[in-house]
């Protein structure tokens, strides 16, 4: 009987302990996703702000030869 709940015991703290490994690999996961898109939207930015002002220069260069 006794190696029965020893066994229960067991099962039970290694239950606990996927269950603890899994929550910490998402949170490992969703923390690199975040960066991941936190680093795509930063380049998105500077793009549109290099693309923002190359239409502004060109505009104004057009407006020279006129």
């Amino acid at each position: 009987m006794a190696l029965r709940s020893d066994y229960s015991l067991l099962l039970g703290t290694g239950v606990q302990l996927v269950i603890s490994c899994t929550i910490i690999e998402t949170q490992v996961v969703f923390k690199i996703l975040l960066v991941l898109v936190t680093g795509q939207l930063a380049i998105a930015d500077q793009l549109g702000r290099e693309v923002y002002l190359q239409s502004i220069r060109l505009f104004l260069r057009s407006r020279r030869w006129r």
